[in-house]
């Protein structure tokens, strides 16, 4: 199999390329990837792809259909006469699960019918990202960032009407306080070392992360990512009032990747600069003058 990639944009929340395949001589296998990954059908001159290991008969019926993999899903495809070209848009794991609010676990679940989705919007949010490859234009990336965030909320709506038909059913137990104790006292520490993933934290708690998410709501009312989201912007502000540690110093401890990202952050969260929010705290409490 050759993989050639046409254009491509990065950005921190997703990367999307044009790309073009052309297939070996026999059944060929998409090596697991990282990421979620959603795909369109480009190309017109061949008939749909025949998939070899998942109760599937086939995939991209027509021109411009869409199909989704979840991260660590391999695909076997057989060869197709012509070559194939695809529009690709891939979000990094955390970041589709902490926006999605659901569990890894659910998509490999329904992976077999993810590899052919039925939805129009899907389709014409991955066209307007493939117009923007194809004919650059003023804000390109804020166009591209938007549409991502848009596909990306519509296949959380779409895991959710998943989850609705699954026949598990059930409610969610809550965690036990042992394990609520652990999440605790590793989020305290963060700013010793770094902020924990869903993974890090279902480990402690010897449970998978949707059992965590599941669990964590059950028991607090939160959910996690928003909770452990809550816990950094409280140590944020206790550094700002407390501490002398630079912007930069402090961005760093929480785990952001600048001091502009911090303040951005801090400022969606607060309405206020770190800077401002420093000069208020401490103006406020005559003890630190």
């Amino acid at each position: 199999m050759e993989f050639v990639i046409e254009r491509e944009i990065r950005l921190p929340s997703i990367c999307v390329s044009l790309a073009t395949v052309r297939w070996g001589p026999g059944l060929e296998e998409l090596p697991a990837h990282d990421d979620y990954s959603l795909c369109q059908r480009l190309s017109d001159d061949h008939a749909p792809l025949r998939i070899g290991n998942l109760p599937t008969r086939e995939a991209f019926p027509r021109v411009r259909s869409v199909g989704f993999l979840p991260p660590g899903q391999p695909v076997s495809i057989f060869p197709s006469v012509s070559t194939f070209r695809a529009l690709n848009c891939s979000f990094p794991r955390d970041h589709f699960e902490t926006t999605a609010e659901l569990p890894e676990e659910l998509w490999e679940e329904h992976a077999a019918s993810l590899v052919t989705i039925r939805n129009r919007r899907l389709e014409v949010l991955m066209q307007e990202i493939q117009a923007e490859l194809v004919q650059p234009s003023f804000g390109r990336e804020l166009l591209v960032e938007a549409a991502g965030t848009m596909i990306l909320v519509e296949l959380a709506r779409y895991g959710r009407e998943l989850e609705r038909s699954s026949p598990r059913g059930g409610g969610a137990r809550g965690l036990a306080p042992w394990q609520l104790r652990r999440i605790q006292e590793r989020l305290s520490a963060s700013t010793q070392s770094h902020y924990p993933d869903l993974g890090e934290l279902a480990a402690l708690c010897g449970i998978s992360k949707s059992h965590l998410m599941r669990s964590f709501k059950a028991s607090t009312g939160w959910q996690i990512h928003k909770f452990i989201a809550e816990e950094r912007l409280k140590a944020a502000k206790s550094m700002l009032k407390h501490d002398h540690h630079t912007f930069k110093e402090i961005a760093g401890m929480l785990g952001f990747g600048s001091a502009a990202y911090f303040a951005t952050a801090f400022r969606r969260m607060t309405g206020m600069t770190p800077s401002d929010y420093r000069k208020k705290a401490r103006s406020d409490d005559p003890v630190l003058h």
